[in-house]
């Protein structure tokens, strides 16, 4: 029996999950701890006039195809230099030859720009349109991304689009740690320390930074926190209290910490002071391959290259485990030894 209505399949209608001729895509780029995304669909130029005629100058556009474009940002960012709160947003523009005005509307679940309204802008920017390569599907990107901020590019046909985004990421990351510090890893010296060294290492909120590694040392006090201290300390001028906490944290300190802390010493340029490390270590540890071999880097590190010399031989003769013999080999080479001898030596 012949249908009694007719039957008219329309892709664009359909409310299957069908391939589309325009597909989807999403972009991501952290900055920070913030995850910033774009999703979109990639319409092609297909020999097309694009600029003026596909893309009309002087209309809203919704800088792709089928639903809204959406740009999702979980904390406030920046765009050219304005604030956008966090949330998602239907990204549209309004291209002219020579500017664009980039829009961001707080409808982002409309389709495309056909119910787009002015009053829903949260944000408009204008940006210079610039020549690009030739892209033959709609593309966005992320580039020039740094510790806080990025540019998002549309790049379409021969032209591309820049804006850019801001982040707060020590602002951001503050406010995190805040709540962070209420969970479950607040019970240990762990999370205090980390939040700790982070506001050290990039030199913000000293306030809140000494608070907290003490909090980790009342916790369980150990090489890290006890260093990170004594740094903070000198830094603030009271150093005898910084040496006090070294030394005892010295007379503590295992293998490892010790042969770490001397490494992280030469790394700031206090190469007597990481010697003395080196050799303290070697003093408590004879024993061990690796405290000789470390010890040798040191003093290579130092210049004093007949030390150097002595110290890796010391480390080869106690047939030490492969990498660090590889590595008193590989040192000796550069001090212009023969270690032949060595390297014969398969064992």
């Amino acid at each position: 029996m012949a249908c009694a209505y007719p039957v008219r399949i329309r892709a664009q209608y359909s409310q299957l999950d069908l391939p589309r001729e325009s597909q989807s895509a999403t972009v991501v780029q952290r900055i920070g701890t913030t995850d910033i995304s774009v999703a979109y669909s990639r319409p092609g130029v297909k020999d097309r006039t694009i600029w003026g005629e596909v893309v009309p100058y002087g209309e809203v556009w919704r800088m792709g195809a089928n639903e809204n474009t959406v740009l999702t940002t979980p904390n406030a960012i920046t765009v050219e230099g304005q604030t956008l709160p966090a949330g998602s947003y239907g990204l549209h523009a309004i291209p002219t030859r020579d500017k664009w005005t980039i829009i961001l509307s707080k409808d982002h679940t409309a389709w495309g720009s056909f119910f787009y309204k002015p009053e829903n802008d949260a944000l408009r920017a204008d940006v210079t349109p610039r020549p690009g390569p030739m892209t033959e599907l709609v593309t966005f990107e992320f580039a020039d991304v740094t510790a806080d901020g990025t540019t998002l590019l549309l790049r379409w046909e021969k032209l591309e689009v820049p804006v850019r985004i801001g982040v707060d990421v020590h602002g951001i990351v503050l406010t995190g740690l805040d709540a962070q510090l209420r969970g479950l890893g607040a019970f240990g010296w762990e999370a205090w320390y980390e939040a700790a060294h982070y506001c050290h290492a990039e030199g913000i909120a000293p306030e809140r930074a000494m608070p907290w590694v003490d909090r980790s040392i009342a916790r369980q006090p150990n090489f890290e926190n006890q260093t990170l201290k004594a740094t903070m300390l000198e830094e603030q001028g009271r150093t005898a209290e910084a040496t006090t906490l070294r030394k005892a944290m010295i007379d503590g300190a295992t293998n490892g910490q010790l042969n770490t802390y001397a490494y992280q010493l030469a790394q700031q340029g206090e190469l007597d002071e990481a010697v003395r490390m080196f050799e303290l270590n070697v003093k408590r540890h004879p024993e061990d391959p690796n405290a000789h071999d470390s010890l040798g880097e040191g003093y290579l590190m130092a210049g004093k290259k007949d030390a150097a010399i002595k110290a890796f031989k010391k480390s080869l003769s106690m047939d030490p485990p492969p990498g660090v013999k590889a590595n008193s080999i590989k040192c000796l080479k550069k001090l212009g030894v023969d270690t032949s001898l060595w390297e014969a030596d398969k064992g």
